[in-house]
């Protein structure tokens, strides 16, 4: 609950700061994700499709540059291959993770990110926007698949890192439907540069690109 509040407080506190002259945009975003080893223990499995969905809001200072800041969830994951021996803590037992053992994590954040947004002219119905700046990720959530051990979306305990942080990239386009209401087409790409697992005999972390699908209004 303590940690529920702390997200809530830097929300609320966020949207305090920039609440005069906000744009909003409601969003949904595939995305791919993978998990970067960081020690020879591991290697990575490819990627895991995931899903990222919430709010962002803009608070434009002037006429071409905002603020921007908002709140998702977001549905993420990845694949490790381990080449040694290593103990996983689940939620009610431990599990022994042997060579060869493929571990799929899948993993629930709430977003909270904090950057800058670029925009062009309106050149048509099209506005085009550059975007970058940093971004918080609480996990909620943390499970598992070991298919070689018939193990089946189980829930990790004490595996993963409550907080982590990333950097962010993006750019994309908003097609005017009329008045201030706009679609918006894109991509992002997310790097996330803290370890995402506390167990300390194995380090990763987790990067993203997704695909920018929204409404402006």
């Amino acid at each position: 609950m303590r940690k529920l509040a702390l997200i809530i407080f830097l929300f609320v506190f966020s949207f305090s700061v920039f609440s005069q002259g906000v744009r909003f945009t409601v969003f949904a975003d595939p995305q791919i994700a993978w998990l970067k080893p960081e020690v020879r223990l591991i290697e990575s499995e490819g990627i895991r499709a995931g899903f990222n969905a919430g709010f962002e809001m803009d608070y434009f200072f002037s006429e071409n540059y905002a603020f921007s800041s908002g709140l998702s969830l977001n549905r993420i994951g990845g694949k490790l291959k381990f080449n040694e021996p290593v103990i996983i803590q689940f939620h009610d037992s431990y599990e022994n993770i042997g060579p060869g053992d493929i571990v799929t994590y899948k993993l629930q954040y709430l977003n909270l990110p904090l950057g800058l947004k670029f925009t062009t002219r309106e050149i048509g119905y099209s506005t085009f926007y550059v975007k970058m700046g940093m971004c918080g990720h609480f996990n909620i959530r943390a499970n598992a698949d070991i298919d070689q051990l018939n193990i089946d979306n189980a829930r990790l305990k004490d595996e993963i890192e409550f907080l982590n942080l990333s950097y962010q990239f993006g750019a994309g386009v908003h097609y005017s439907l009329g008045g201030q209401t706009a679609v918006i087409a894109g991509f992002e790409y997310m790097h996330r540069f803290i370890d995402i697992a506390s167990n300390p005999d194995y380090k990763a972390v987790l990067n993203s690109v997704s695909l920018r699908l929204g409404v402006l209004f």
